[in-house]
């Protein structure tokens, strides 16, 4: 390429055979001219198939680039995508989503050319098979007991906002004035980044135009484990910095241990049982009123999916905030 591009779209990938091509091909697809931007394709040294399929995607475009990332995790890709960037404006997307608009690199263009400097977008849920259990954690995670309340990942009214669950684009002499991404996380880096973002009194332009589709786990267990993560994660960044403490994900932890404990000792001790019964009855009355609401329309069977859902959802998140505050086990790995 012989000109500059305004901004480097960095892709943090490990093991993203299934989808990188789809993704990159979405990216080539954009309505921006491609003189106006490169994609930086970061990979953690992927085992499959993810290096092979970028070689052969650079055949067919000059500015698709390929970085290694020998430590593999998620910060540190963002930080060797953001240092090799040419662009003035670093945009991070996953190697498993879809774009939703052809013209999403147009637009976060215009908008850096306005002055901004850092968006937020929309990352809704898309599962791919309809009626299975990927449907039911996209109705169970975007109903209102399923995510952060203040989260902005399910909000897509344009609006200036705390970047700090839904920021993805920044200035990139920004990006390194705050110090780019703290490599000692591997989860919640990104939110931990937004954090120091919001402290320096920068506010995110928020708009549905830079929207990308996620795929929701597919198993029961999957969805734990990325739960547990996001929760690790999360309390790693209370730790650095205590402010952050949210009680609602402690409470969902102790409440975790709580049924684990009760529901080990109920066989041997009679009285637990008088202490399991009513939370427990309490918790799948709740979460089964939220089922209902969220499968609405759909078959009994979505609803039953969604209502596996949320203990994977709440337990996940809690236990991996309570063990994270505690500098526990991460056991997501």
């Amino acid at each position: 390429m012989s000109t500059v591009p305004e901004i480097s779209v960095v892709m943090p990938v490990r093991h993203e055979e299934t989808h990188i091509e789809a993704v990159v091909r979405q990216l080539l697809a954009q309505t921006l001219a491609p003189e106006h931007y490169e994609i930086l394709v970061v990979d953690g040294m992927s085992t499959d198939g993810t290096r092979d399929i970028v070689q052969k995607l650079q055949e067919e475009s000059d500015n698709i680039f390929l970085l290694d990332n020998p430590r593999k995790l998620a910060s540190s890709a963002r930080n060797i995508g953001a240092r090799k960037a040419r662009g003035k404006f670093v945009l991070f997307v996953d190697g498993h989503c879809q774009i939703s608009h052809p013209e999403m690199l147009a637009m976060v263009y215009k908008t850096i050319q306005a002055g901004e400097r850092c968006v937020s977008r929309p990352q809704p849920l898309v599962p791919l098979d309809k009626g299975g259990f990927a449907e039911a954690v996209s109705l169970a995670r975007s109903s209102i007991i399923g995510h952060y309340t203040g989260s902005q990942i399910f909000k897509l009214e344009d609006h200036y906002c705390n970047p700090l669950t839904a920021g993805c684009g920044y200035e990139k002499e920004m990006f390194w004035n705050l110090g780019g991404m703290d490599e000692t996380f591997d989860a919640a880096e990104d939110l931990e980044f937004n954090y120091r973002v919001h402290q320096s009194g920068v506010r995110a332009l928020h708009s549905e135009k830079f929207s990308i589709q996620y795929y929701p786990r597919t198993s029961f267990l999957s969805l734990f484990r990325q739960l547990y993560r996001y929760g690790y994660g999360r309390a790693r960044m209370t730790r650095k910095f205590p402010s952050t403490f949210s009680p609602l994900p402690t409470l969902m932890g102790m409440l975790g241990v709580w049924f684990l404990v009760l529901g080990i000792l109920a066989p041997f001790v009679p009285v637990a049982v008088w202490g399991l019964i009513p939370t427990f009855s309490t918790y799948v009355f709740a979460t089964g009123l939220a089922s209902l609401w969220a499968a609405r329309g759909r078959t009994f069977m979505v609803f039953l999916k969604t209502w596996m859902a949320f203990p994977a959802i709440h337990f996940g998140a809690g236990l991996g905030y309570l063990f994270g505050l505690m500098g526990g086990p991460d056991w997501s790995d």
